[in-house]
């Protein structure tokens, strides 16, 4: 009985971590789709600037705009990579804990949950 309940508790445990990790790697999955939106549009209004020719000041701004929005989307899409890598990881932890335990306890979303 007391292997059950550590085994139970481990479940627990790596349920809180997927969830966890499912949180952290949807938020980035967002951050990455308004960085790439930021951008798309950034290269488009420095495509229009440099088919207007536009005056040499603004086409700085917008190749400095552009690339810090480069910048951005490089950055949140490596953070997106590796927190795919830990979601993946728990996924298979809780996969193989719920293998031995032969079910999922139920897991309130209680404090864990925002």
């Amino acid at each position: 009985m007391s292997d059950n309940t550590d085994l139970e508790s481990r479940v627990v445990a790596a349920i809180r971590h997927y969830r966890a990790a499912l949180e952290v790697a949807e938020n980035l999955e967002r951050e990455d789709a308004c960085a790439h939106r930021a951008l798309t549009s950034t290269l488009l209004d420095l495509e229009r600037a440099l088919r207007d020719e536009a005056a040499p000041h603004l086409n700085n701004n917008l190749f400095e705009t552009g690339s810090a929005a480069v910048a951005r989307s490089d950055k949140t899409w490596a953070d997106l990579v590796e927190a795919t890598a830990r979601l993946d990881s728990a996924r298979r932890t809780l996969a193989a804990l719920e293998r031995q335990l032969g079910y999922l306890p139920k897991v309130s979303r209680g404090a864990d949950h925002k």
